[in-house]
């Protein structure tokens, strides 16, 4: 099995009022099978006792900045 490397691509762009983003939220998780991660990490994003996560913002030209939302500004 050949590896291939994992790309998100940019948002599409829009015309709207506001700019639109792609947010990605990584996170490893340890599970049985990919749903059951998929639901475990849901999980975790929706619980109000968890960290604030660092998620990875990109806009429409591919330019990414990484947020710490645990980090006061």
């Amino acid at each position: 099995m050949t590896k291939q490397k994992f790309a998100i691509e940019p948002p599409p762009k829009e015309s709207g009022p506001e700019k639109l983003y792609r947010v990605v939220y990584i996170i490893d998780v340890n599970a049985a099978d990919p749903k059951e991660a998929a639901e475990f990490t849901h999980q975790i994003m929706t619980d109000h006792d968890s960290l604030p996560p660092v998620l990875h913002v990109i806009d429409e030209g591919g330019n990414r900045v990484e947020i710490d939302l645990s980090k006061e500004d």
